[in-house]
């Protein structure tokens, strides 16, 4: 269940994709009843509209949560990135969600936490369970 939401005001030309009450239907829906953080935010670069973060209980939290960032892509490809969102990156979020629910207590992949990211840019719908880390150049 949804917990927190921080939603700032974008910038003229931007809109987010992901709606709190689309998330928080679909976690119901499929049974999920984890502490979510939902955060919206605005991307620089990249094109994220919905990035996942799942964070085991530890010695100050110790119940597992979702960290949950929603992005937000310039208003001209918000019609697009909403129907890929809801069509691809929402259904593929939850059986992610759902993948981790099923593993067992003490799971080296729950241990190490566990990423989701689906960006739309002009080109399409990417998701990906693997952070991409941009490395920094060498300088001589």
């Amino acid at each position: 269940m949804i917990e927190y939401v921080s939603r700032p005001k974008l910038a003229k030309g931007r809109s987010y994709v992901l709606k709190t009450t689309q998330l928080a239907d679909e976690l119901a829906n499929a049974g999920i009843s984890l502490h979510v953080d939902l955060v919206y935010w605005s991307p620089q670069t990249g094109g994220s509209i919905l990035e996942g973060h799942y964070w085991p209980p530890n010695e100050n939290v110790h119940y597992p949560r979702l960290y949950v960032r929603a992005g937000a892509v310039p208003s001209g490809l918000r019609p697009a990135a909403a129907e890929a969102l809801r069509g691809v990156a929402l259904p593929c979020f939850i059986r992610w969600a759902q993948g981790l629910l099923a593993l067992p207590d003490g799971s080296p992949i729950l241990a190490a936490g566990s990423y989701f990211n689906a960006t739309f840019t002009e080109e399409g719908l990417a998701v990906t369970d693997q952070p991409a880390f941009k490395i920094p150049k060498r300088v001589k």
